[in-house]
């Protein structure tokens, strides 16, 4: 990495993160506003709850002999949603970091602890042959390490890559119907990016690197794809729940 663009990254943390909380108290800018909205909503561990209820709930290949789907729903929300930004609530609760955790640096640890915990729910799945959690907790697991090694060196969005990994997996597996994620992908990127929180290209790249690692797990574990069936259960599914 260039040491002039690290320079530039941290000289960008640092007043983003001034210029942000001095407009957003005084109301000078409506968008500011927005995509600070944004970014407290459509949040990773939103969207975890989402991808998490879906692939328990509406499974086209059920939720494994084992787990039934709420089980296999409790399951993630423990070791997807809830463990893994646990200690980034409590180091906040103590005033050690913002809730972003927007220092590059003391990010390592944080990302570490939710590899783990991602590993751990992906074992379990994995033991109770639990195909569908067991894919998209891998999927966790890596886009994760992979966000956490460029962390090393570059600020790369997080957040971005929280919505886009996710999202990859929805429309594997269920198609054209997880088409209105990308909206929510492009949302954060121009809300992270608004709030200078990151760059563009630390936007961008959050969102865009997060595909190919989601793809390639689910190619890795995830049955042949199959539309017919995958629709005819997906539909059996959702007229079940009414």
């Amino acid at each position: 990495m260039n040491p002039n663009f690290a320079v530039r990254d941290r000289e960008h943390e640092e007043k983003g993160g001034n210029d942000l909380e001095s407009n957003l108290k005084s109301g000078k800018s409506g968008a500011l506003r927005a995509a600070d909205l944004v970014s407290k909503i459509v949040t990773p561990q939103l969207v975890g709850v989402v991808v998490v209820w879906v692939f328990s709930f509406l499974s086209p290949i059920g939720t494994g002999p084992r787990l039934n789907s709420l089980e296999c729903f409790l399951i993630g929300i423990v070791f997807i949603v809830v463990l893994p930004i646990s200690p980034v609530l409590v180091a906040y609760a103590l005033g050690k970091v913002d809730i972003w955790v927007s220092s590059r640096e003391a990010r390592t640890p944080y990302f570490v602890w939710a590899i783990l915990m991602y590993a751990v729910g992906a074992l379990i799945f994995f033991y109770a042959e639990s195909i569908a959690m067991y894919a998209i907790s891998l999927t966790y697991v890596f886009v994760t390490l992979s966000v956490t090694l460029i962390n090393l060196k570059w600020k790369i969005s997080i957040h971005a890559a929280g919505i886009s990994g996710p999202s990859t997996a929805l429309a594997y597996v269920f198609g054209i119907l997880a088409f209105p994620s990308v909206f929510f992908i492009l949302l954060v990127v121009w809300a992270r990016t608004k709030l200078k929180a990151h760059t563009l290209g630390q936007s961008v790249a959050g969102a865009i690197v997060a595909v190919p690692i989601a793809l390639g797990s689910y190619a890795l574990v995830y049955p042949t794809w199959n539309p017919v069936f995958w629709f005819t259960v997906l539909l059996h599914n959702f007229l079940a729940l009414f």
